[in-house]
């Protein structure tokens, strides 16, 4: 009778931990979305996994104590490395290409002055006058919104400092857990590290599924840049640059791939309209190739159909805005494994 009376109490004690903890978790993911705070968790994740990854190559040479202080030097070393090392890769890049971007000004000038002689008097007036040139647009448009842009530069900075020093906490928090002595933790404690299990092991679902897809997109751009434009003597400037910026932008759901599409089509626009028209309807292409492997790769990565996968993304959009859209598939892939692991689906 007693040990019955134990285990229902048991029982009960590891419900009441189960609900709490679900409750804890989704609503400290779902408040990180309107905070901006959800890169700073990545960061975090991406830091804490590297840690794990790298121990046990130091962990038989040398003692705990020692490890503690020496993987926090080597992670601070790595990092200050890694920026630097892209920074002036990007610099080096974009010098490399600086002729080209002032061709390109000088060319897309031409197009967008020229343009009101082909469209209708009704639309003229979105278009550039014959007399101001794109520089001494850009210009006035940078004068005009100042204060905005001061306030995304400070944005910018800001969530830099943040998502570095989330990648310090990450660190620590991963080298705690390899050189803290065993505890009794509370029941509460052990739901909340089974819920960040499960939402790590989705995060590395898409990131990696990312990957994918953005090689994919990055092939196939490089192919019309490097192979079927040069047959055609066609030489799109910033090739180089383009190449690299569609991987990286490609590693950012749907906000990353429309960024890509507009530097490819800038850059296409400086040599004529037909090559920017025939940019654009390859992109097309690609993009309608990319949404079956999106919902192929990423799918069967997370056993999800792709309408489920977009259903989630309109939701967390109509939310959230266009930071639900990155979130989204995540979410829905964590989601998912929680009713899983409670056996609902």
């Amino acid at each position: 009778m007693e040990k019955t009376m134990i285990l229902d109490i048991t029982k009960k004690k590891e419900k009441i931990a189960n609900f709490w903890s679900l409750v804890l978790f989704i609503t400290c993911i779902l408040l990180s979305i309107p905070l901006h705070l959800f890169p700073c968790y990545i960061s975090g994740f991406i830091a804490y996994n590297i840690v794990l990854k790298i121990t046990p190559f130091f962990s038989k040479i040398i003692t705990n104590c020692q490890l503690r202080w020496i993987i926090v030097a080597l992670m601070f070393i790595f990092c200050i490395i890694l920026i630097t090392v892209i920074i002036f890769s990007l610099i080096i890049i974009i010098l490399s290409d600086l002729q080209y971007i002032i061709d390109i000004f000088t060319q897309n000038t031409d197009y967008f002055s020229n343009i009101n002689k082909y469209v209708p008097n009704n639309f003229s007036s979105f278009f550039l006058d014959h007399t101001k040139s794109l520089k001494d647009y850009f210009i006035d448009l940078i004068k005009d919104n100042l204060i905005l842009i001061k306030h995304a530069g400070k944005n910018l900075l800001h969530g830099l400092i943040t998502i570095f020093i989330s990648f310090v906490i990450g660190i620590l928090i991963a080298i705690n857990q390899l050189t803290a002595q065993k505890k009794n933790t509370t029941l509460l404690i052990n739901k909340i590290q089974v819920r960040f299990e499960y939402f790590s092991n989705s995060l590395k679902d898409i990131f990696f599924s990312q990957i994918k897809i953005s090689l994919v997109n990055t092939f196939l751009t490089a192919l019309i840049i490097l192979v079927i434009f040069p047959i055609y003597r066609i030489h799109l400037p910033l090739s180089k640059t383009l190449i690299m910026a569609t991987f990286v932008f490609g590693l950012i759901p749907i906000i990353g791939n429309f960024i890509s599409n507009c530097i490819l089509i800038a850059s296409a626009l400086s040599i004529s309209l037909k090559i920017s028209g025939i940019m654009l309807l390859y992109l097309v292409f690609i993009h309608k190739l990319e949404y079956f492997l999106n919902a192929k790769i990423i799918g069967n990565r997370i056993h999800s159909k792709s309408w489920e996968l977009l259903l989630s993304m309109l939701i967390f959009e109509a939310f959230f805005g266009i930071e639900g859209l990155v979130v989204a598939p995540i979410f829905y892939a964590y989601l998912k494994k929680e009713l899983q692991v409670a056996k609902i689906i």
